[in-house]
């Protein structure tokens, strides 16, 4: 059970719309209802019955309301303790990095803030884009490596960092592999590996049904590893970061017809305010030139 879950359901029984909530939680729909169904997944029952004209809270729903709502505000009032704490101490940058970044990739970014003598204490924490935002708006991270799929929510300043392709990773004995390019058509039928945590599942979800191509899922993991050793042993191609691809050595091809290109960046909560620390952790990452590390999106 994660605490942003708890968030997106207290936002759709406030408001008993899940359109309505995914707005006041600037976040898509889907990825509002997809982490209300892990909640109930957790607790073990449906919360919401929904109908084509209205959202109502099932008597399960209605017994956990309150108690969601205590945890949710215990959990904001020991957050705003830490930090209260946190300020009368050494300053730590806290650093959440989305799951589907690839840290070994991201890593040489920080190097000059470990500079002698003036060494800034990082942490480090993963995540989805979704609990990650959650920690900014709670203060429990200081900064956020990820990327969306669309409208950065306006409460967030970003500075971008790179950008890079999404790529259809093959295995070595794969038709697709030694080929530069595919066009999405060629996909129809193929067999998949879905990769869950993937922020860009749906966006590539709705390119693909636009045109009509069907894709034979065969595996599903929530494990980017798990994904890399089912592509590898080709028992199904997958979509994930260029990055990603090189840094499990997986052969990858580019869609001519549809270029999908992801833009990763820093996030920051805009209402709270930036220490000198953080700030020149922003620079560095700002400032490192991220083409030396061999992500490039296409000509």
């Amino acid at each position: 059970m994660e605490l942003y879950q708890i968030r997106y359901f207290l936002a759709a029984a406030d408001t008993l719309n899940f359109t309505r909530a995914s707005e006041r939680s600037c976040i898509s729909q889907p990825a509002l209802t997809k982490a209300i169904q892990r909640l109930e997944e957790t607790v073990g029952g449906r919360l919401f019955d929904r109908t084509k004209n209205a959202v109502q809270l099932t008597e399960l729903g209605r017994v956990m309301l309150p108690n969601f709502r205590q945890v949710y505000d215990s959990a904001t009032q020991a957050g705003e303790l830490a930090r209260r704490f946190t300020r009368e101490h050494r300053e730590v940058v806290r650093v959440g990095v989305m799951c589907t970044v690839d840290f070994e990739h991201l890593l040489p970014g920080f190097m000059g803030s470990q500079d002698e003598p003036g060494a800034i204490e990082l942490r480090f924490c993963e995540g989805s884009f979704e609990s990650l935002t959650d920690a900014l708006d709670r203060g429990d991270i200081d900064l956020g490596i990820m990327c969306s799929a669309y409208e950065i929510p306006k409460r967030f300043k970003t500075t971008t960092l790179f950008s890079e392709d999404y790529v259809v990773a093959v295995g070595g004995n794969h038709r697709f592999n030694g080929r530069s390019h595919i066009e999405m058509t060629e996909l129809h039928r193929e067999h998949y590996c879905e990769r869950m945590m993937c922020e860009f599942s749906t966006y590539i979800g709705r390119l693909l049904e636009q045109r009509g191509i069907d894709l034979d899922v065969v595996h599903q993991s929530e494990r980017e590893d798990w994904i890399q050793t089912f592509v590898r042993a080709d028992f199904g191609v997958a979509f994930m970061p260029l990055s990603i691809a090189r840094a499990a050595k997986l052969g990858y091809v580019l869609t001519s017809d549809c270029p999908i290109v992801r833009n990763v960046g820093v996030f920051l909560q805009g209402e709270r305010p930036v220490t000198k620390n953080q700030q020149l952790v922003i620079d560095l990452l700002a400032a490192h030139d991220w083409g030396r590390t061999a992500v490039a999106v296409r000509s």
